[in-house]
C-alpha cells in the first residue's frame, strides 16, 4: 500500500513487537461447589515391609536426571538462539530488499 501524501515514500516493514504489558487483576473467585460422595477405603498397607532405598543411590539417581535436564535445557538455549539468529538474518533481508524496491 503506497502513501499518497507527495514528499514520502512507500511505509517500511513494520518492527518487531513492544513487550508484554503488565498482568491484569485476579478476578473473584466463584462459588464452591457440594461435596461430592465418599468413596471407598482402600487396602491397609503392609507396615514395616517396605525396603528403604539406600540414600546415596537416590541422590546419584536424582544428581544424574538434574544434569540431564540441564544438558537438556543448554541444547534448547543453543538452539533456540541459532533460531533467532537465522530469523534476524532473515529479518534483514527482507527489510533489505523492501528498500530495494
Amino acid at each position: 500500500m503506497a502513501n499518497t501524501r507527495v514528499g514520502r515514500g512507500p511505509q517500511g516493514l513494520p518492527g518487531p513487537p513492544g513487550p508484554a504489558g503488565p498482568t491484569g487483576a485476579r478476578g473473584e473467585r466463584g462459588q464452591v461447589g457440594a461435596r461430592g460422595a465418599t468413596g471407598a477405603t482402600g487396602k491397609t498397607g503392609a507396615i514395616g515391609k517396605t525396603a528403604p532405598l539406600d540414600r546415596r543411590t537416590l541422590l546419584r539417581n536424582v544428581n544424574m536426571q538434574i544434569e540431564d535436564i540441564y544438558k537438556q535445557l543448554d541444547l534448547q538455549l543453543k538452539r533456540m538462539a541459532q533460531i533467532q539468529r537465522q530469523v534476524d538474518d532473515l529479518r534483514a533481508s527482507v527489510k533489505q530488499l523492501a528498500i530495494s524496491r
